[in-house]
């Protein structure tokens, strides 16, 4: 009997010491968030200035995250762009906002990360005095998804979001170090914290960048990296066009992230997400992944809803009119 309630006793207080643990894990990011979002901004700001008169080159600037972020920087006095994208008409958008509204000098290269010639990009990135640079280039999908299902979605993930993405990396840090190192800000997710079942590859290639952007940043003393780790962010890839509870725009999320730059090297990039993510403090995974999933169930049955509408809309368009009247 005495030997029963010690062990009761000893599980109790084991059971009391890991509650307390996760509180003030919760407790001390909560207060980490609070500082780095609401707090600093008040008296801190990043110093633009020594990335004014050096190119800021950008991946995936001519949408989402990527798009924001660049328009943002350009609103804090960065002057000079090298934009890469694959679309010729969006290059183009973007550079005539960049060169109208900001009087930026910018220059774009045409790449499609999923099949051009890296060698040449190479050539063209090593004798650019390369200060700053965000890398947002990436792919989505169209539905959750069990890895293998749809292998050619698989497949483009992996290469452009960690293997492109990834091979950009090392073509940018030469030219930054021979010119007195700088800045990279690489657009992961809090996906690539753990395997979601459904973005097997879209999770794995984000976990890539994030462990890559931890290790340039520790190789390299001249080269600081910063992580930026969102959740729903409203853009064409989540199929989000205004902010929600747990959605943020792209320009309010590309305000806050760049406030961050130098002061943390790994941030969701937004007070919203920061607060999300206490989750991830204030359980274990083993009960997090299971309570997280009737989010990604409800996101697939809101995918489903508008790939049926918009099929159904594309259908109505191409109906000849005499067909339709009968």
């Amino acid at each position: 009997q005495v030997l029963a309630e010690m062990i009761v006793d000893l599980l109790w207080d084991i059971g009391r010491v890991y509650l307390s643990y996760r509180l003030v894990r919760t407790f001390f990011a909560l207060v980490h968030s609070v500082f780095v979002y609401l707090i600093a901004p008040r008296f801190w700001q990043p110093d633009m200035d020594k990335y004014r008169l050096r190119w800021t080159v950008v991946t995936g600037g001519t949408d989402g995250i990527g798009k924001a972020y660049t328009y943002e920087l350009a609103r804090r006095g960065i002057k000079k762009f090298v934009l890469i994208g694959r679309s010729a008409q969006k290059l183009s958008d973007v550079k005539g906002y960049l060169e109208l509204n900001h009087n930026a000098d910018v220059k774009t290269y045409l790449f499609d990360f999923a099949k051009d010639d890296y060698n040449k990009l190479r050539t063209f990135l090593n004798v650019i005095d390369i200060g700053l640079v965000v890398n947002s280039v990436g792919v989505g999908r169209e539905n959750l998804e069990r890895y293998g299902d749809n292998p050619e979605a698989d497949s483009m993930i992996m290469r452009v979001n960690a293997l492109g993405s990834a091979e950009f990396l090392s073509m940018v840090l030469p030219p930054m170090e021979r010119h007195g190192g700088g800045q990279i800000v690489v657009l992961s997710s809090s996906q690539g914290f753990r395997v979601i079942p459904g973005l097997a590859t879209y999770c794995a290639a984000k976990s890539v960048m994030s462990f890559l952007s931890e290790a340039i940043d520790r190789e390299y003393h001249s080269i600081r990296v910063q992580c930026l780790t969102p959740a729903l962010v409203a853009t064409n890839m989540t199929y989000y066009k205004n902010s929600e509870m747990f959605v943020v725009t792209a320009d309010s999320f590309a305000r806050e992230a760049v406030s961050t730059l130098g002061l943390v090297r790994v941030t969701t990039g937004c007070f919203n997400h920061e607060i999300q993510m206490l989750c991830r403090h204030l359980l274990p995974w083993s009960i997090l992944k299971h309570a997280i999933m009737p989010v990604y169930w409800l996101q697939q049955r809101r995918l489903d809803q508008l790939h049926a509408q918009t099929k159904k809309e594309a259908h109505i368009s191409i109906t000849p009119r005499s067909s339709a009247v009968a």
